[in-house]
């Protein structure tokens, strides 16, 4: 199966989960701190790639001129409209099409946002230069992603019980890959922002569909690292009688280099 095939099925799964009250995902008091980093402008056109049910664009859309939301997945699209109808948001675009080759003219949005999707990108340089390459220069991309620890030992722990639980998982950068991925693809990094988020393990799990032999084998993993075993990189803990584990979320704010600079 190719990768975008493996994306579209995940996310048709997951599209009407995506609105459930409790997820992370779609916590307002983090879209807040998100939106509040971002430098926006009443006046700016922005583009939100691989939007999903455009939580973001959602957002955002309240501060800016006009907002494109761009995804993979018809199904997220359904729901993202539905959901800004709702609102009653006049003024963002839905747009299905693919990250890798973004069907814009060079420079024509003011801003370029990304949200929780990097990780999903086999190869993210391809989806990062085509996100600057639609941008103004000198203005910025903003990408907002979960990342993997900094421990170089648990990357790979931590990413197989994420690839584990939704196969459309690639791979979460560290905070400096991520740093340098963004400068490789012609931004200046001039700000970064994260946050440590508590989830829920079965609302986790449930959004994905995952089977019942691969939930157990991640809990079973996850109250191990607990009770004192081999370490996984998701920081478990009990709370409430619930099981629940720390992600990283990270907001990186990229200047797109003038020409000539």
């Amino acid at each position: 199966m190719e990768h975008n095939d493996r994306i579209r099925q995940a996310f048709a799964h997951q599209a009407q989960s995506f609105g459930l009250d409790g997820l992370t995902l779609s916590s307002q008091a983090y879209l807040a701190w998100m939106v509040e980093a971002l430098p926006l402008q009443a006046h700016y056109r922005v583009l939100d790639v691989a939007a999903g049910t455009a939580h973001l664009s959602r957002a955002i859309a309240p501060h800016v001129a006009e907002v494109v939301a761009l995804d993979l997945t018809p199904e997220m699209l359904s729901r993202a409209r539905s959901e800004a109808d709702r609102a009653g948001l006049t003024n963002i675009r839905f747009v299905q099409g693919d990250a890798g080759a973004i069907d814009s003219p060079d420079g024509c949005f003011d801003m370029v946002v990304s949200r929780l999707a990097i990780h999903h990108f086999v190869e993210p340089s391809i989806q990062l230069a085509e996100m600057v390459r639609v941008c103004q220069a000198g203005h910025m991309v903003a990408i907002i992603d979960l990342l993997s620890p900094p421990d170089d030992s648990l990357i790979a722990p931590y990413n197989r019980l994420e690839t584990l639980r939704d196969p459309s998982h690639t791979l979460a950068l560290t905070e400096s890959g991520m740093v340098a991925a963004m400068e490789q693809a012609g931004l200046d990094v001039v700000g970064v922002d994260s946050r440590q988020i508590p989830v829920e393990f079965e609302r986790w799990v449930a959004m994905t569909g995952v089977g019942d032999v691969a939930r157990e084998e991640i809990r079973g993993e996850l109250m191990a690292e607990i009770e004192g075993g081999t370490l996984t990189g998701m920081r478990p803990f009990i709370e409430d009688n619930r099981l629940k584990f720390w992600q990283t979320w990270a907001v990186f704010l990229g200047a797109k280099k003038e020409r000539g600079s």
